[in-house]
């Protein structure tokens, strides 16, 4: 787990999963709806941590993260 931020009906996590290997790895948020100490929703977003698609790159669409 990188991140946790607890609020009052919401928990948003970012985490870094890795394959079995350790040679590939992904991010994912999550937001939890909590109510009553149960989760009562989820959603997540995954990312991919290897190299930007071609088609991106040949646009020179993003950069990578601590890049300045």
């Amino acid at each position: 787990m990188e991140r946790v931020l607890s609020l009052p009906g919401e928990i948003i996590t970012v985490t870094r999963v890795w394959n079995r290997q350790k040679t590939a790895s992904h991010h994912a948020v999550s937001f939890f709806q909590v109510r009553e100490g149960r989760i009562a929703a989820l959603e997540e977003y995954w990312g991919d941590d290897g190299p930007a698609p071609q088609w991106r790159q040949a646009m020179h669409i993003g950069r990578r993260i601590g890049e300045d």
